[in-house]
């Protein structure tokens, strides 16, 4: 499980160090502080040596253009010169830079060992050089555009090198029908009650489900048995959040804003759902909420049963740029929330 993050010019955070990490951990504060970048750091530092992983990030906030300016947007301050930085902690440190390079010459220097990588880059191109090291191994990969066509992205992963780390990243805008392909393991290996039982939240008549034709098919009592879309979004939420759970065995998901979808009565038992999936599954948790419903649902699940589980931060930037994180307990948690702290 991941103890510490330290980040260094990532879009708006210059810097931030936060540690004290549990299996679950709450990151809340007000729009804009740093909440979905936080997140994103942790992404991009799960797959270091993964080129793709800062246009994914992009194309999740629906920004997909990647001119050289563009580029430039995941820079503190769109200042390229210096890179920007993400050290993770498990035990193991894993270390990644990532520069910006916009050469005029034929090559990029490099570290002898890695040369073949990224020899004979064509004039003009520019793009993103990724250095990346863990467990005292270095590892380089790139990702290189051509300013005629932006759209055409040549990228090269470090050789010798395989991520073994299980991490998905859901955003508020998820995709449906990306998470829901993970049911089939689900079904094979029977582990479909837990999907119940989290749908029970939304519609207590729920029975079984069935996966056929690419379509989820809930039995909820009628005669026959009707498409999950048909739930609505709670529905749809639920079955990615404990899919991708499921899928993130012995690694992490990432949640940026969880109570999108539900109603606030259901916070505390979506809770309670999703902490045994991640027990169950060895998953560790990193979650966002500016709702103050989401905090509440947490505090009640989790008192007298996780509480050696849970972390949760109140996040605060500084107009310098600093990411500040302050730790709060759970009985810290109840009193913000007693005294009405403002988190919307």
């Amino acid at each position: 499980m991941f103890e510490k993050i330290e980040i260094e010019r990532f879009r708006g955070i210059r810097y931030a160090m936060i540690q004290g990490f549990k299996q679950v951990n709450l990151f809340f504060g007000k729009n804009n502080c740093g909440k979905s970048s936080l997140l994103e750091s942790l992404f991009l530092a799960s797959g270091g040596a993964n080129p793709m992983l800062p246009m994914n990030v992009n194309i999740m906030r629906g920004y997909s253009k990647s001119r050289l300016n563009d580029l430039k947007l995941d820079f503190y301050n769109f200042d390229s010169r210096q890179p920007i930085h993400i050290r993770l902690t498990d035990g193991v440190v894993r270390d990644l830079n990532i520069s910006l390079f916009e050469k005029k010459e034929n090559s990029i220097s490099l570290n002898s060992d890695d040369a073949h990588i990224l020899s004979n880059v064509e004039e003009d191109k520019y793009g993103l050089k990724f250095d990346f090291k863990i467990d005292g191994r270095s590892f380089i990969s790139y990702l290189q555009f051509d300013p005629a066509n932006p759209n055409s992205v040549m990228g090269l992963a470090a050789k010798q090198y395989e991520e073994l780390l299980r991490c998905t990243y859901l955003s508020p805008k998820y995709d449906f029908n990306a998470s829901i392909q993970g049911l089939k393991s689900i079904l094979q290996n029977k582990d479909e009650h837990f999907i119940i039982e989290g749908l029970k939240l939304i519609e207590p008549q729920v029975k079984d489900f069935i996966f056929t034709d690419n379509e989820m098919l809930i039995d909820v009592g009628l005669s026959k048995r009707i498409p999950v879309n048909m739930l609505g979004d709670g529905a749809r939420k639920i079955v990615s959040l404990l899919t991708a759970v499921y899928n993130c065995k012995d690694g992490l998901l990432l949640v940026d804003e969880i109570s999108n979808g539900f109603h606030y009565s259901v916070m505390c038992n979506l809770w309670n759902v999703l902490i045994n999936a991640a027990v169950k599954n060895n998953t560790q948790l990193f979650v966002t909420t500016h709702d103050i419903d989401s905090i509440k649902g947490l505090k009640d699940a989790a008192i007298g049963k996780y509480e050696s589980l849970i972390s949760s931060f109140k996040l605060l930037k500084s107009p310098e740029g600093e990411l500040k994180a302050y730790h709060y307990s759970l009985e810290g948690l109840n009193y913000s929330i007693n005294q009405e702290i403002e988190i919307r």
